[in-house]
């Protein structure tokens, strides 16, 4: 991404992403600004200009890996059982208004099906795993 826009900035700072991305590259005349007057750089916004530059798709995966890597990959280990080896999770059929079961502590839910690394996660997760209700 550096080499691409020509610039070493913070991939992690909206403001100075959306600087390299409208100021100097150039990528959307007609940007829009935030109320703090930064360009808006979220997803829905990046996702409109992936077929402008390669610099976009870069950064979309750039954070999906990072948000995937501190929720998931680095955070579940930690929640492993020293006896059992395995992640534990608490379900409750009163949290949810569907009356379906909820996940808490963590909550294996939230974990995204929508992206090919998000499904490798849950599959790693949830191998072998049995769900007992009772």
């Amino acid at each position: 991404m550096y080499s691409s826009s020509g610039l070493k900035f913070n991939l992690a700072s909206p403001k100075q992403l959306g600087e390299v991305l409208f100021d100097h590259l150039k990528l959307d005349p007609k940007a829009k600004k935030t109320k703090t007057g930064q360009y808006a750089t979220g997803e829905d916004v990046l996702l409109k200009l992936a077929h402008t530059s390669p610099i976009v798709e870069d950064i979309l995966t750039f954070r999906e890996l990072t948000k995937l890597k501190s929720t998931y990959v680095d955070s579940l280990p930690l929640l492993i059982n020293r006896k059992t080896g395995r992640v534990h999770t608490t379900y409750g059929q009163a949290v949810a208004v569907t009356g379906r079961l909820a996940s808490n502590n963590p909550n294996l839910q939230n974990i995204p099906v929508r992206t090919e690394r998000g499904r490798e996660i849950r599959k790693h997760l949830f191998h072998g795993i049995a769900i007992m209700y009772w």
